[in-house]
């Protein structure tokens, strides 16, 4: 094919050819001719218009007669073409990236034609330069038509202020049972636990972090993404505990005593130190805080307003605090016939704590826990049951029954003899739903309310305005809007009841670290579960409306 066929423009931008039919019998001309003979103008990166080259084949190969005088006609079959750019913001516009198409033969991006697209598509922040830099130098690599995506602007989120935290300064009783103390030969002494933890009037036990703003994030349009700032947290002052007149962030004792976390805040009791308990001490009732170095012995009653501190074993006795109940060793009962009490009884208004338990009662208003085992006990608490060392080695959480609010979690649950062991955990589901049920009721009391209200308006409304009632028509005014406002808080306190809930039931579980045998029956709410195989490391959850047995 002869290259006289094709024209360079004189700017050399352009490739056309110039076409008409061919008279007489002629070679057919292919596209690979074409191809050829543009290589040969040094066109080859240029964009082809390839339906222009179609056009030109079918003209090229059509016979006419010898006698027949047809113009040729010129078609535009190739171009160059400079690299274009595409720049896309995602739809939350936290990023923003730019596609490069490679240059026909014309010029490669440039980086300021790279800054200008961002400014054009108002993209000013979180603009990364060596993004930038990199996707210059990907382009100028490209070859004709090739496209290279990459993110070159990025937002920021913004960092939610943290709430008040808060600080103990000083160990309380429960910390002491948990550190026994080495002997010289490097062994524990498990009852030696240390010095006995008190403080002095006036000393500070606790500080409090103030909460914080939070920073700002942004947008890569330039737009402010505000933090939430974080929830300012007073101390719960007990009882022995008061602000310090001079830092607004500490909490001091206000007399010597023992202190005791509680929540937020802290309480310093009197302390009673005993050396144990048996029938030379006779039963203790105590105004404070109870510590014991060493043993409750079988028939004694231990009561205390605090908590219970004890460094030996509980062995058939009873102990009731109003705060927490801690125990270094354990708490030992002794089987009875069917439906009776158990002869050891445990009840806190706090938490339980104590390295084993075996057919022990215990009642707690907050968290039951222990490290070594709980076998054939009757827990009921209000808070989660959990029963496992800090290594998750060892635990075990048999026989008997547990009532818990929240998870119940163990190493090992169940027995390899399929004892029989009754676990209901989210007990505290009832409150919730009884809650939300409330909400609702008093949500549409409020409804039928302001059904009446309008009522009463549309009554004022017949009466011509210069006869209605001023005070009337502002007491329905002031009605209506107390009642918006209550309608109002009513909604957004059922809302945060309804996602308290709906958080809950995805995140409670009861949990085997290793094992859950036969004869283990798990209940969560009104769903209940029989185990009738052993499992390894598994839990039971919520999972659409059913229970779900998954693996960990």
């Amino acid at each position: 094919m002869s290259q006289q066929l094709l024209q360079l423009s004189q700017d050399g931008h352009s490739l056309s050819i110039l076409v008409q039919p061919q008279q007489g019998s002629v070679m057919e001309i292919k596209r690979a001719d074409i191809y050829a003979a543009i290589a040969d103008h040094q066109a080859s990166n240029f964009y082809l218009f390839e339906n222009a080259i179609e056009s030109a084949l079918e003209i090229l190969n059509s016979p006419v007669a010898d006698d027949t005088k047809i113009e040729p006609t010129s078609l535009l079959i190739a171009e160059k073409r400079d690299a274009t750019l595409l720049v896309k913001t995602e739809a939350d516009s936290m990023t923003a990236s730019i596609t490069v198409v490679g240059a026909y033969g014309g010029e490669p991006v440039a980086g300021n034609t790279l800054v200008n697209a961002l400014k054009e598509n108002h993209i000013i922040k979180g603009i990364r330069k060596n993004q930038l830099q990199e996707l210059l130098a990907v382009a100028h690599e490209l070859d004709p038509g090739e496209k290279f995506t990459l993110p070159v602007a990025f937002g920021r989120l913004p960092e939610n202020g943290l709430d008040s935290q808060f600080e103990p300064l000083v160990d309380d009783a429960s910390h002491r049972v948990l550190r026994p103390q080495a002997t010289n030969d490097g062994r524990v002494d498990m009852r030696n636990l240390g010095e006995m933890v008190t403080v002095k009037a006036s000393q500070a036990i606790m500080r409090r972090i103030p909460a914080t703003k939070g920073v700002a994030g942004f947008n890569v349009i330039g737009n402010e993404l505000a933090a939430i700032p974080g929830k300012e947290f007073t101390f719960d002052v007990g009882e022995g505990t008061e602000i310090s007149d001079i830092n607004e962030n500490l909490l001091v004792a206000s007399k010597a005593g023992m202190p005791i976390i509680k929540g937020n805040g802290m309480q310093v009791d009197d302390a009673l130190i005993l050396k144990g308990v048996n029938v030379s001490t006779g039963h203790v009732n105590f105004d404070g805080s109870v510590v014991i170095n060493g043993d409750v012995m079988t028939g004694m009653k231990v009561i205390a307003t605090g908590s219970i501190t004890i460094s030996g074993v509980v062995e058939l006795a009873e102990l009731k605090a109003g705060g927490d109940i801690v125990v270094a060793d354990g708490l030992i009962g002794r089987q009875q016939q069917k439906d009776k009490d158990l002869a050891c009884y445990i009840k806190a208004g706090g938490k339980v704590t104590a390295k084993f338990a075996q057919y022990v009662e215990i009642d707690a208003g907050q968290d039951v826990a222990f490290s070594l085992h709980a076998l054939h006990c009757q827990i009921r608490t209000q808070g989660e049951v959990t029963v496992f060392d800090p290594s998750k080695r060892h635990g075990t959480l048999s026989g008997g029954s547990v009532n818990a609010g929240y998870s119940v979690k163990a190493v090992n649950i169940g027995a390899t003899a399929g004892v029989q062991t009754e676990i209901t955990a989210f007990n505290n589901y009832h409150v919730l739903r009884r809650q939300l049920a409330d909400t609702y009721k008093s949500l549409e009391h409020e409804r039928e309310q302001m059904g009446k209200i309008r009522d009463a308006q549309y009554k004022l409304l017949k009466i011509p305005s210069s006869q209605r009632p001023a005070e009337l028509v502002q007491k329905v005014i002031d009605t209506r809007t107390r009642h918006i406002e209550k309608i109002k808080s009513l909604k957004a306190h059922y809302t945060c009841l309804k996602s308290e809930y709906d958080v809950l039931r995805k995140t409670v579980s009861i949990t085997a670290f290793n094992h859950l045998y036969t004869g283990v029956s798990c209940r969560l709410e009104k769903l209940v579960m029989n185990v009738s195989q052993e499992h390894g490391p598994c839990k039971i959850v919520y999972k659409e409306q059913i229970l779900e047995l998954a693996p960990l």
